[in-house]
């Protein structure tokens, strides 16, 4: 099947997927009147119904856009940690950036720091945590190009701040904040807001950018890094890029959602299958594939149990884990 042809039918599945996603959740509404509802406030601005509208444009529209915008990042995101360590198994979180994020909200929530922000006091806790996680990384790795090294210091970091926020949970004096820390912990798109977005999606399209830019450097990457030197590329260097942009995008969209996992590793792979080595191609149906991962991640979140939601890092571990047990499998096999 041609490669437009394949981009055109995941791209209309999202499109669908969108429009069908906005009829789940604690109240669901028919598609039908989903559609009906989009084509009246497409032509005068408004809906027919004030619930509906609350529901659609305030609650589920932006948790819906976020959840597609998030997928995408966190799937490119994989992608070039993959590409930069060389290794198939990597994903978003291996340089312990969601560990440093989870110790940063924890102590927010738990130990009550950067209180004065008020609803911020979570997110700006995450994203300091992230940033300090992933300025440690780059500090310890020094020059060296290795992605072994990048790789065992990043497990190293991520199992410090893991331990640091079972420390700071377990000094919690109040279950209210040990449920809420460890539904963040687990990920959860149900507080999503419009103004959400105005950080996701700039981080997002960002890092697709700096990837699209940089598509060919690691196509050489997977010549072997010694391979690459020669050819001219300084492997350090867009190692360095690729750790700064990845987990900066990280660092934000755990700010917002919380901790997802396995969409990175999940995604890029899918997309492989689909489209095979070339960054060109990988970079746009990674973010698609990612997109729709999440997004019907975050339908069966709201839906499964309702009215109560199912965090949503469950659902991807899910189908993320038996997933990476194939992957060993198949490469370890022998």
């Amino acid at each position: 099947m041609h490669i437009r042809i394949k981009f055109f039918i995941l791209f209309i599945f999202l499109t669908f997927s969108i429009v069908i996603s906005l009829g789940f959740g604690s109240v669901n509404i028919p598609s039908s009147l989903v559609l009906k509802e989009i084509l009246t406030f497409l032509q005068t601005g408004h809906l027919h119904s004030a619930t509906h509208e609350t529901i659609l444009l305030s609650i589920r529209l932006p948790r819906t856009l976020f959840a597609v915008i998030s997928g995408a990042g966190l799937a490119m995101v994989g992608l070039a940690m993959q590409t930069i360590t060389r290794n198939s198994l990597a994903d978003p979180y291996i340089l312990g950036v969601s560990s440093g994020a989870s110790a940063g909200a924890v102590c927010a929530i738990i130990l009550g720091w950067f209180s004065s922000l008020g609803q911020l006091n979570v997110s700006t806790g995450a994203f300091l945590g992230a940033a300090l996680s992933t300025a440690l990384v780059i500090v310890l790795v020094g020059r060296s190009s290795s992605p072994i090294k990048l790789i065992l210091i990043g497990m190293g970091m991520s199992a410090f701040f893991s331990a640091l926020t079972m420390m700071v949970i377990y000094s919690a004096r109040h279950e209210a904040q040990v449920r809420s820390a460890m539904f963040w912990l687990l990920g959860s798109l149900s507080a999503i807001q419009w103004l959400d977005l105005i950080s996701a999606a700039p981080v997002t399209i960002f890092l697709g950018i700096f990837l699209w830019f940089f598509r060919h450097d690691f196509d050489l990457l997977l010549l072997g890094a010694e391979e690459a030197g020669l050819l001219g590329l300084s492997v350090k260097q867009l190692q360095l890029l690729v750790i700064t942009a990845a987990s900066l995008c990280v660092a934000v969209l755990v700010t917002k959602a919380g901790l997802i996992g396995f969409i990175g590793l999940i995604s890029p792979h899918l997309a492989r299958i689909l489209v095979g080595p070339l960054h060109s191609r990988l970079i746009i149906f990674s973010s698609l594939t990612g997109s729709i991962i999440l997004l019907w991640g975050d339908v069966l979140s709201r839906s499964i149990f309702r009215p109560e939601e199912v965090p949503i890092g469950i659902l991807t571990a899910c189908i993320g884990a038996p997933l990476f047990i194939w992957i060993i499998c198949k490469r370890y096999g022998d």
